[in-house]
């Protein structure tokens, strides 16, 4: 099973998820919405596309720059994402993909 497929990452919503920074400081983020962009369930050559964002939201009180973050919970285990601000402490993850 591809844990971030879009129908595995859906059933993760309103869950927490750990954030993990350069110094190893853990920080909890909620995992609010999944959202679909074009092209998501496509075919190409015989492979499905996934392109999807996980919206996560993070705490008041600390501010994560765009960058690469390692990100843990049960059932993703541990994955490095690229990870951008959007306001409010609220954060996007991309996922695009070919399986």
């Amino acid at each position: 099973m591809n844990v971030l497929s879009c129908q595995h990452v859906s059933e993760l919503i309103d869950q927490t998820i750990t954030l993990i920074d350069g110094t190893d400081t853990e920080y909890a983020m909620t995992l609010i919405r999944v959202e679909t962009h074009p092209g998501h369930g496509d075919e190409i050559n015989g492979h499905l596309v996934e392109n999807f964002s996980l919206v996560l939201k993070g705490p008041e009180d600390a501010r994560f720059p765009q960058g690469n973050y390692l990100l843990n919970h049960s059932e993703l285990g541990e994955q490095i994402l690229h990870m951008l601000p959007v306001g409010d402490a609220t954060y996007t993850i991309i996922i695009n993909t070919q399986a």
